[in-house]
């Protein structure tokens, strides 16, 4: 089987080459290795600058984009309003002006950051007070806590006695 290139002398077959092709063809070889390394240059600089660039989040999916830090900041915030909460039907100390809602959150880590989504969620609702808290853990690991929303007022001093005074025995 013959190829047609000798095999005495490896590059022999660069002979049948025109001469002005043998000056041009290392240097087009050259040129078009650059233009590979150039391109992946620019691709790189490329990738760069959009890592740099913020996500855009296609408009079906923004619900979904929250800045959770921001989110927990705010819900403390809001949780800070609640003057009372009770795990049964009465708070001591205040009257039920009214029932504002059952409020119900779910999914959270731990049963603390479910107590203050809860009172942010009344504090949402017009609250300022919550009664029959309760806590719970799913079988998935996240906790649950559910609670009714009601705004509560101080009850009044009693008439004759000053308020810090200790009980008579």
């Amino acid at each position: 089987m013959d190829s047609g290139i000798p095999t005495s002398q490896p590059l022999e077959w660069l002979g049948a080459i025109p001469e002005p092709w043998r000056w041009w063809l290392p240097r087009i070889g050259v040129a078009l290795l650059g233009l590979l390394v150039l391109r992946g240059v620019g691709r790189s600089v490329l990738r760069m600058l959009r890592r740099r660039r913020p996500p855009v989040i296609n408009p079906r999916l923004q619900k979904y984009n929250v800045d959770y830090a921001e989110l927990i900041r705010r819900q403390r915030e809001l949780a800070g309003q609640v003057i009372a909460t009770s795990t049964s039907a009465r708070l001591a100390g205040y009257r039920i002006v009214r029932q504002v809602d059952t409020v119900f959150v779910e999914g959270y880590r731990t049963p603390e950051e479910a107590m203050v989504a809860l009172k942010a969620a009344a504090v949402e609702r017009g609250a300022n007070a919550i009664l029959n808290v309760c806590t719970d853990r799913t079988a998935s690991g996240r906790c649950t806590a559910a609670g009714d929303a009601v705004q509560a007022a101080p009850l009044p001093a009693r008439p004759g006695k000053p308020p810090d005074s200790p009980p008579a025995v």
